[in-house]
């Protein structure tokens, strides 16, 4: 038995070897922002995970694509991921003709792209609105999940110039959830059943769908997963099965998700392997989704003598004062875009009783103590409020006024 498997294993070895020695495979190594899965070629053995379009970083995506399309000037699929990136940067003339030629082409992702264009009237306001319909149809049929899942949103606002038969597609976007290729379909599925109260009470698919849209490291997934957990009435293991999900998700870059891994750790025995993951979980949270909160207790740690933690104070302070510095993040979704601004006041409480306090006099720091009260006093928050306005901060003063 273990020679057969063996044999299996060298085949498959030496089959992604002559994949990878030919021309075309050499192109389309799937380690940049350009060429980001394998098509039209696909190999099960090299699959990636695609990016999402919200994921991008178009930047860096246009200089690696622009290069790729001058080494492969006729290659329908590079044109289609360099007008991507140009729609990304809102370069839409460059991305809507760049689309529209890779469409042609043959690119089934070009022509979800193109359909895209059609459906918001980018380009020409007079378009017709039934093209994007149509784009979409085709790529759909052609198996591009990004297609099908844009023809469930249309008829699930039932728009007039949907085709009849696609007024159910309930059952093919949960068959594209369950093939696990494209995990927004399992979130906007979920979100939908979210909304309809009858298909709500059909626990099982709505817990499925949203544990995947969480595992894919969607946030908002996780939100609704968690949500639908609290609601159940029996609670027997259920922070064992939200860590489960909640791993994979932040495995997949949910830093929200990492940031209550990290919790679950904390609240656990303080000893040596527990510290150390819960801090690890924090710096990720911290530095890859600048969120305060994580930053505010991965200074804590760093500041504090810990079991298996080397003390580290300048290390400690940065991470609290990037927690007291406002960060701006913008979201992109399906439905439209988000900005959200996060900033830890409690990290900036914990920062000025440091500088004001510490334990060595050389970390004695009045000004830094003060910078970081009058950050925190552009918001109402007691205890910084109240120290601040000690310190003699006039905005802190006033916010205890009011």
């Amino acid at each position: 038995m273990k020679i057969k498997y063996f044999i299996v294993y060298f085949i498959l070895l030496y089959a992604h070897a002559l994949f990878a020695k030919s021309g075309y495979m050499q192109q389309i190594k799937v380690w940049d922002e350009c060429t980001y899965a394998l098509e039209p070629m696909r190999i099960d053995l090299m699959q990636l995970r695609d990016k999402r379009y919200e994921d991008i970083n178009a930047t860096k995506a246009i200089q690696l694509c622009e290069k790729s399309l001058a080494t492969y000037p006729d290659d329908p699929h590079v044109k289609f991921l360099l007008a991507r990136a140009y729609t990304k940067s809102k370069l839409y003339t460059k991305g809507y003709a760049l689309a529209s030629e890779s469409c042609k082409e043959g690119s089934i992702g070009a022509c979800s792209l193109l359909g895209g264009y059609h459906n918001l009237r980018i380009i020409a306001k007079s378009n017709d609105v039934k093209k994007n319909v149509l784009l979409w149809l085709w790529s759909c049929s052609k198996g591009d999940a990004q297609a099908c899942l844009n023809l469930y949103i249309l008829a699930k606002k039932k728009q007039y110039y949907v085709p009849e038969d696609l007024k159910n597609t309930d059952i093919r976007m949960l068959a594209l959830c369950q093939e696990g290729s494209y995990p927004l379909s399992c979130h906007v599925y979920a979100k939908n059943i979210y909304r309809d109260r009858e298909m709500y009470n059909k626990s099982d698919v709505f817990e499925y769908t949203t544990s995947r849209s969480c595992m894919a490291g969607i946030e908002e997934g996780c939100l609704l997963y968690r949500e639908f957990l609290n609601g159940k009435k029996d609670k027997k293991n259920r922070e064992e099965i939200l860590k489960t999900v909640y791993e994979k998700s932040c495995n997949n870059g949910n830093a929200e998700a990492c940031l209550l891994i990290a919790d679950f750790y904390a609240k656990k025995k303080r000893n040596k392997i527990n510290n150390i993951t819960a801090l690890a979980l924090y710096e990720e949270a911290c530095k890859v989704g600048h969120v305060s909160r994580a930053c505010r207790y991965a200074g804590a740690y760093y500041l504090a003598k810990l079991e298996g933690i080397k003390q580290n104070i300048p290390l400690g302070l940065e991470y609290l004062e990037d927690a007291c510095t406002p960060s701006y993040t913008h979201k992109e979704h399906e439905s439209g875009s988000l900005a959200k601004i996060d900033m830890s006041l409690e990290g900036c409480y914990d920062l000025a009783k440091y500088r004001l306090n510490p334990p060595n006099e050389k970390y004695k720091d009045i000004e830094e103590a003060k910078k970081a009260l009058k950050n925190a006093c552009q918001r109402q928050y007691y205890h910084t409020d109240r120290l601040g306005c000690k310190l003699k901060i006039d905005k802190c003063c006033k916010n205890i006024k009011h």
